[in-house]
Parts: structure tokens; sequence; C-alpha cells
């Protein structure tokens, strides 16, 4: 499934006996990609301090987790009044000046209501 689509960054690399051809081909890649960083010889690895048994535990850990993450939590539903309260009218929503505070300033918000519930 290899794609065979050449692209151009420029007009100029329609030609390919152009200088910016060859200074692209230089320039791709300006520095070396540090390999050795995250790829060890076998000494590397036998002389690391964590062992099989270990790296099991934390794939393990680290799966149980994503999966109780992406769990999905309980439904909340809305129960509508016993008894509506005469100054609350279905469907139309009321607003309300409040502020709050974050630790450093106050802020004045405008809150919308619906059935007495904040939207």
């Amino acid at each position: 499934m290899s794609s065979s689509k050449k692209y151009w960054q420029s007009v100029e690399e329609l030609n390919e006996n152009s200088s910016i051809v060859e200074q692209l081909k230089n320039n791709e890649f300006s520095e070396a990609i540090p390999t050795d960083e995250f790829l060890s010889d076998k000494a590397g690895l036998s002389s690391s301090s964590t062992t099989r048994r270990d790296f099991l535990k934390y794939v393990g850990f680290s799966t149980a987790a994503a999966t109780l993450a992406s769990c999905e939590g309980p439904v909340h539903r809305s129960i509508p009044y016993v008894v509506q309260p005469e100054q609350i009218i279905p469907g139309v929503a009321d607003f309300y000046a409040t502020s709050v505070f974050d630790g450093f300033d106050f802020a004045n918000l405008l809150v919308k209501t619906s059935a007495g519930r904040p939207v």
C-alpha cells in the first residue's frame, strides 16, 4: 500500500537539475537523529534495574487504569417536580447575577437557570 505520489515544495523542484533540489536534499535532516538515546544495546539492557516482572506490573497497571477511565459514569436522571413552585415556568429560563472568587480576584457572572437547575 505504498504511495507513489510525489509532492513538491516549490515549482523549482520540477526541474531535476536545479540547485534548489540539491540544497533541499542536503538540508532535509539538518542534524542527526539521536537514536542512541532511546535505543540501547544489550549491555545497557542487562545493567537496567527494571526487571521483566516490574515491567509487566507497570503495563498491567496502566492498562487497568485506562480501562477504568474509559468506563461510563452513572446516569443521573432529572426528576420533575411533584408540586411545582409558582415562580418556575417550564421552558422559560431565569437569569441571576452572581459573583465568583478564584483566589485572586472576583468576577461577575450572569447565570442561566432552567427549571431551577443551572444551564
